[in-house]
């Protein structure tokens, strides 16, 4: 039958294209993480919220009493720190693992495996 042969290339066809769809879609991804978590990349991220810091702090006309600027440089300080150890954990987090969605998969896999816990059921 001529209709069967033509379903079956028609499925091929459809297979065919969500594949390539697929690799596209994961190749995609893959240039946007590198591109995110480049050396240049970080390194602009960090200027960026070191000047939008800056001009949040320049935008107070007031002045600050002298007690609170020790205190102010070290929350700033902290505050960098704590960004760029967050940006270090995140590429070896993604070096590690891949994209985001790898890790989910990861975790739920490893959720499912685990043992029901013993104990009441209801």
């Amino acid at each position: 039958m001529n209709i069967d042969s033509e379903i079956r290339d028609l499925e091929h066809r459809i297979a065919q294209r969500r594949l390539k769809v697929e690799l596209l879609a994961r190749a995609s991804g893959r240039r946007a993480a590198k591109a995110m978590t480049s050396p240049v990349g970080l390194l602009g991220a960090a200027a960026l919220g070191f000047f939008a810091a800056t001009g949040v702090i320049r935008r107070q006309r007031h002045p600050h009493p002298r007690n609170g600027a020790p205190r102010g440089k070290l929350s700033a300080l902290a505050g960098l720190l704590l960004s760029a150890g967050t940006s270090i954990a995140i590429h070896l987090l993604r070096a590690q693992f891949g994209s985001p969605a790898q890790m989910a998969q990861l975790l739920l896999s490893k959720l499912r495996r685990s043992p029901a816990p013993e104990g009441r059921r209801y």
